[in-house]
Order: structure tokens, then C-alpha cells, then sequence
């Protein structure tokens, strides 16, 4: 089998791994008493890939949680391709011989409740679960397995979810053909296991809810429904954006305990921070290689001045609890 050709990540992608990894040490630290932790990623993709901005290899998400210390006990991956999963798993046995990790190919829908059924003698373990879709496959049924699992009485898995909330307007448009547009819509309630998101999509095409509120509503709604149709106590969510602004996707964070709120305000808040200066250091190494190119660098360079700046500190992160969704009040 050959060697699977690493993706360029943009810096937003580091920035969202950052995050993983230090919830998740958190996570097992605050859980070491338990005696066992369980990690699963329902979309694991590659091991590692490349910082487009800095040609830099960056490890993906299962191997940051292999990597991550105090360890996970049990760590599942999911992964549609075949290929890519069994370049995971060849590779955790080389390297973590002894740890309990097994990939799972094919399509997660179907292998999630098997997997779940096969680790039914550990559901006491505190759980961590990383959903990180390229667009909008997750569908909610993947959720209701997830907050299911542990059983009444217990705290549900914590999800880490990416939710591609722009490009959710791109999927359902009003130039798709009936077949086409059947299709999207139902991709969409899919996601969210209802249709309440009609009223906000609808409302965006009349041009009565610009691009930002439409985000901020779908995201609300999937908060929402993580609250009150699965029961999670606390939800967080913090948006992240490319190197113009333009947002790409929201990183949703449920959780019922109130160890692990208090830790992802703490790690959103401090991304909320360092996300825009990561993005300035970006734009500087650009301009410093447009004037090296030109010729016309000078002593001291745009990075380094950068480095030597304190952060911003218009940048903070505040948890605010989602709100009945758009148009329920009608």
C-alpha cells in the first residue's frame, strides 16, 4: 500500500487541533480517578498532513489523542475510506503496540452503533468524542447514539463537533433542481434530526437575515437541540475563520459536567485570543517573503516585530446559552 498524500491544512485547522489536544489533556487528567477514559473520532481522516503557510506537519486528531498524556485507556477511530483507515491502524500498531486502538472502515453511520455495543463493559469510563465532518455527512442519529451510550443515571459523551454553518446555505439553494433540492433539504434535517432550520434558510433567501445571523441561527439551533432534544446541560461554541475573516465553521462543545465547561471556556477563551494573532503571523510571513522576493526586507521583520507585540485584547470568549430557535416563536 502506498503512502497516503498529505492534505495542506490551513492555519484555522491547527488552530481547532490545538483546542483538541488541550481539552484533552484536561480530559484526562480531570478523569484520572475513573481508571479508564475512552476517546473516539468519528472522522479521523490521515495521521498527519502539512501547514500549507508553513510547510510544517501537523498530527492529525487520533494521533493526538494516542499521543495525549495521561493516556486514553480505549481510543476508537471511524473512517470512511478504507485505505486511510487501514493506514491508521497499521501505523498506531507500529507505534503504540499494546494500546487498545482499532480504526473502524467505512461509513460511521453504520459502524458507530456496533462499536458502541462492543465497548457496553466500559460505559462507566468518562467518554470523549470528536466529530470533525469535511461538510455536512454527520447526521444527528450519530448524536442520539453518542448521548445515549452511557445510560440514564450517568454523564452523556462529550462532543467536540464541527458544524460547517456557512456552507449549510451553499447546500440548499433555489438552483437546484426538485430532485437535487429534495435531496439537500434532507441532508440538512438530517444533520439537525428536525426541520427547524426551514424558517432561517428561507429567511436568508428573502434576504431578511444576513450571512452572519443566519450562521449565528443555525448554530444556535444545533446548541439547542444538543440541549433540549439530548439533554446536554452545557453547550460552547467558538467560530473560526480563514486568513481574509471570511468564517468557515463552528466548533460546538457539549458536555453535562461542569469540570468539563469550565475547562472548554477556558480553552475557547484562550483561542479566542490566540486564533486572531495566529492570523496576523500568517499575513506578516507573507508580506515578509513579498519583500524578500522584491528585495526590499528590512532589519527587522513584520513577524518578528509581531512576536514582540503584546495580544490583542479586544478578543474574549463568553458562553451564552442558545435561545429557542428562529421563527419558533411564530
Amino acid at each position: 500500500m502506498g503512502v497516503m498524500a498529505e492534505r495542506p491544512w490551513g492555519f484555522w485547522t491547527e488552530s481547532k487541533l490545538d483546542m483538541l489536544s488541550a481539552y484533552m489533556r484536561a480530559f484526562t487528567t480531570a478523569s484520572k480517578r475513573a481508571g479508564k477514559t475512552v476517546y473516539l473520532d468519528l472522522f479521523a481522516g490521515q495521521e498527519t498532513n502539512v501547514n500549507k503557510h508553513t510547510g510544517l506537519p501537523i498530527d492529525g486528531s487520533l494521533r493526538r489523542a494516542l499521543s495525549t498524556e495521561p493516556i486514553f485507556s480505549v481510543l476508537r477511530g471511524f473512517e470512511l475510506r478504507a485505505d486511510r483507515a487501514s493506514s491508521l491502524q497499521k501505523a498506531y500498531r507500529a507505534s503504540a503496540p499494546g494500546r487498545d486502538v482499532l480504526v473502524y472502515p467505512g461509513d460511521v453511520h453504520l459502524s458507530l452503533p456496533p462499536a458502541l455495543s462492543e465497548l457496553s463493559n466500559c460505559r462507566w469510563a468518562p467518554t470523549f468524542a470528536f466529530v470533525d465532518p469535511d461538510g455536512c455527512e454527520a447526521r444527528w442519529e450519530l448524536f442520539e447514539a453518542l448521548a445515549a451510550h452511557k445510560g440514564p443515571g450517568r454523564t452523556k459523551v462529550e462532543l467536540f463537533l464541527l458544524l460547517v454553518s456557512p456552507q449549510i446555505v451553499r447546500v440548499v439553494n433555489n438552483k437546484l433542481d426538485a430532485r437535487n433540492l429534495q435531496r439537500a433539504e434532507r441532508q440538512v434535517t438530517d444533520l439537525f434530526g428536525s426541520d427547524e432550520w426551514r424558517p432561517i434558510l428561507a429567511d436568508r433567501q428573502a434576504c431578511i437575515l444576513d450571512a452572519e445571523r443566519t450562521r449565528d441561527e443555525l448554530t444556535n439551533l444545533m446548541r439547542w437541540r444538543l440541549e433540549r432534544a439530548l439533554g446536554y446541560k452545557y453547550t460552547h461554541t467558538l467560530r473560526l475563520t480563514n486568513l481574509q475573516g471570511t468564517p468557515l465553521y463552528d466548533m460546538i462543545f457539549a458536555t453535562d459536567h461542569p469540570i468539563g465547561d469550565k475547562i472548554m471556556s477556558d480553552v475557547y477563551r484562550l483561542a479566542a485570543t490566540r486564533f486572531p494573532n495566529m492570523r496576523r503571523e500568517i499575513r506578516a510571513r507573507r508580506q515578509d517573503q513579498g519583500d524578500t522576493a522584491m528585495g526590499s526586507e528590512g532589519f527587522w521583520t513584520r513577524e518578528a516585530l509581531l512576536h514582540d507585540s503584546p495580544l490583542s485584547a479586544g478578543e474574549t470568549y463568553h458562553r451564552l446559552a442558545p435561545s429557542p430557535p428562529y421563527g419558533s416563536e411564530d
